[in-house]
């Protein structure tokens, strides 16, 4: 008579087989179980033990694991598209001349763009014209409701062009420019609240290829040599720019 243990692995393979088949539509389980029971089958097999039941479980685990292999390449692929998609929706491009083509280091904290270069948004197109340190006297004149800045700090002006390049239509406002000291703390514009002097960018509507040329006002910690923290639209990976 046949030991149990021989009978005992080919219910295992069927069982496993089964397990197989009902998680295959899962990506990675499936492969991972039906392979168990192939393995179960083949076993049980060379050991002559229940033909019915091993061969059973070695084509339900075969089933199973091409299943879940299917699967488990149709989630890779659009899982892919998804980063791909995203990519797209928060990649820059910066067009500069005298710098190395795809250097990924360009426009980060230690490597900033220089001022005037062109950054590319999904949907917009920001230029920093200038920045202009030491003007407290004219954001302060510029509206009465404008505070003095803290104690060690200095108001700089900001002019930059928006270009919307989208479809339909968008929003100067959703450019955003902040200031990163070189200890590296954040100085926010919508922290500060300041009117700049005339001409301001606000909320304007673009239409396609619509351009918008305005100041903003931020605090710079005085003798600072921070950067500029440039976001061409909402979402948008950043862009360092240097100051001078």
């Amino acid at each position: 008579m046949a030991p149990t243990t021989a009978k005992g692995l080919a219910v295992a393979a069927l069982v496993v087989g089964i397990v197989a088949v009902l998680i295959g539509f899962f990506p990675v389980a499936g492969i991972i179980v039906g392979a168990v029971a192939v393995i179960l089958g083949i076993v049980a097999l060379v050991k002559r033990q229940s033909k019915a039941f091993a061969l059973t479980g070695l084509i339900l685990g075969a089933v199973g694991l091409i299943t879940s292999l299917i699967v488990t390449i149709l989630a890779g692929v659009v899982v892919g598209a998804a980063i791909d998609s995203v990519q797209k929706e928060t990649g820059v491009n910066v067009q500069t001349e005298g710098e190395e083509a795809g250097d990924d280091t360009l426009g980060t904290r230690e490597n900033p763009i220089a001022l005037g270069t062109t950054i590319e948004g999904k949907e917009y197109t920001v230029v920093i014209n200038s920045v202009t340190l030491g003007q407290n006297d004219a954001v302060l004149a510029a509206n009465p409701f404008n505070e003095a800045p803290a104690a060690g700090s200095s108001y700089a002006v900001i002019n930059y062009t928006v270009t919307y390049t989208g479809a339909d239509s968008g929003n100067a406002g959703l450019v955003s420019i902040d200031y990163v000291t070189s200890a590296g703390n954040v100085v926010d514009a919508t922290s500060q609240l300041v009117v700049a002097p005339e001409p301001a960018i606000g909320f304007e509507e673009l239409f396609a290829g619509a351009s918008a040329t305005g100041n903003t006002a931020l605090a710079f910690p005085d003798g600072d040599e921070g950067v500029l923290r440039v976001r061409a639209g909402l979402l948008t990976d950043p862009v360092f720019v240097a100051i001078k």
